[in-house]
């Protein structure tokens, strides 16, 4: 046999009109939401592939530096693949692989990746040749809703991310 008990004075419940407008009420907000989050993580993650393309790149320099060696950083062609090499070409690390939706910006007319021979050599100076294979340039970097960010290496082996931007003409 069941036994029911009586509620005690003053205790209510939702009715069920009540919870299907509050229900419906978060879904709608849920459906505002969901486009919004979307965005931001698409380009939170084209930040962290230009963070990561930049921690190769410096990494590959200070490897260079400490070993007293040329290495590089290679970007092969038709791929979204870069990775750490020696100067003979030995894998140091990686292949390491973009994120979904960010893909090497070729959109702005001309190549991703804009170094001589698609990598970048850093001497045992920490500096990159002047001209040649493996001279200065850039990674070029775009996602889905078109933000870019473009990795620069200069002569003396800086490396530096822009900003985001939109618009088809980096900021430096």
């Amino acid at each position: 046999m069941i036994t029911t008990f009586p509620k005690p004075k003053g205790e209510r419940g939702f009715s069920l009109t009540e919870l299907v407008v509050v229900l419906f009420g978060g879904m709608i907000l849920l459906a505002i939401a969901v486009p919004a989050l979307d965005t931001t993580l698409d380009q939170y993650r084209l930040v962290l592939a230009a963070q990561g393309v930049t921690n190769q790149l410096q990494f590959a320099r200070m490897k260079a530096v400490s070993s007293n060696e040329s290495f590089r950083v290679n970007f092969p062609e038709g791929t979204s693949d870069y990775r750490v090499e020696t100067s003979t070409g030995d894998i140091v690390a990686g292949p390491f692989t973009l994120p979904p939706g960010t893909v090497w910006n070729s959109e702005d007319g001309g190549s991703g990746v804009t170094f001589p021979g698609r990598f970048v050599v850093f001497l045992p100076t920490g500096s990159v040749p002047a001209s040649g294979n493996g001279a200065t340039g850039r990674a070029k970097l775009i996602n889905q809703s078109g933000v870019r960010i473009d990795i620069v290496v200069q002569v003396g082996g800086s490396v530096r991310a822009t900003p985001t931007y939109k618009s088809a003409t980096a900021p430096f």
